[in-house]
């Protein structure tokens, strides 16, 4: 039987997700030989729906802040790697789209999919009710550390301007 949760409970279940999330990006990254953003590509990659819109050098750009002169050497590095490959824009030869090309039976597909396995396997547990207050939760943290962070980045940038 399943006693209720307190708030304390709550936050030692999210710290204990988020040191495993740690532990697992570090094993990611140490067995696979790569970085952090490299990896977060990779993951990108592999969650694209074929229906997606196509990713190009400007989105991923955009997702991770980093300069275009970065993103490409980005993919340069990747690609020299084995693990994505460019392909021409349709119908804009001026542009690339940018696609994975990790075999499916790789051990770096499943490296690399391990936190989204485990959490779509334990949202498959819950009810679609359940499910939504789970996401509305965890939306809610991560907006209200953003928030925090601005904040806290306003005021360090005020106190070195005054």
């Amino acid at each position: 039987m399943r006693h209720s949760a307190t708030a304390d409970d709550v936050v030692k279940a999210l710290n204990d997700l988020t040191d495993s999330g740690v532990a697992s990006e570090r094993a990611a990254l140490s067995s696979l030989g790569i970085g952090p953003n490299d990896a977060k590509v990779l993951r990108f990659l592999l969650q694209r729906e074929p229906d997606d819109e196509p990713v190009t050098p400007r989105l991923l750009a955009s997702m991770l802040g980093i300069s275009s002169a970065a993103t490409t050497a980005l993919i340069d590095r990747l690609a020299e790697a084995g693990w994505v490959e460019r392909e021409p824009y349709p119908g804009d030869r001026r542009s690339i789209v940018v696609r994975e090309k990790i075999d499916l039976d790789s051990p770096a597909r499943r490296i690399l999919s391990v936190r989204r396995a485990s959490a779509v396997a334990a949202a498959a547990r819950l009810g679609p009710a359940e499910r939504r207050i789970v996401a509305d939760f965890l939306d809610d943290i991560a907006r209200g550390e953003r928030a925090d962070i601005d904040g806290m980045s306003a005021e360090e940038h005020s106190a070195r301007t005054a």
